[in-house]
């Protein structure tokens, strides 16, 4: 092989690995936001669902406490 074609090689492998090498910085960025979204995201169904539950929770005990005024309010009559 000529001495040339093998700088040209060695040129054009330098210039592709110079590319990724520029984006690594905003590929890393892109990443941080994604799990940032990702978490974000996992944080806000938990509250809904931790909502949901205190519903559940407070539909329960309105419904005891409803129930313990109906019978204590009959046995009085």
């Amino acid at each position: 092989m000529p001495d040339g074609s093998s700088a040209s090689l060695a040129g054009s492998v330098a210039a592709n690995t110079a590319i990724p090498l520029g984006l690594t910085p905003s590929l890393a960025m892109d990443m941080t936001y994604v799990a940032m979204a990702d978490s974000l995201g996992l944080a806000m169904q938990n509250a809904v669902a931790n909502q949901q539950r205190a519903q559940v929770i407070t539909e329960a005990a309105l419904a005891q406490v409803l129930t313990l005024i109906i019978t204590k309010g009959t046995a009085k009559s």
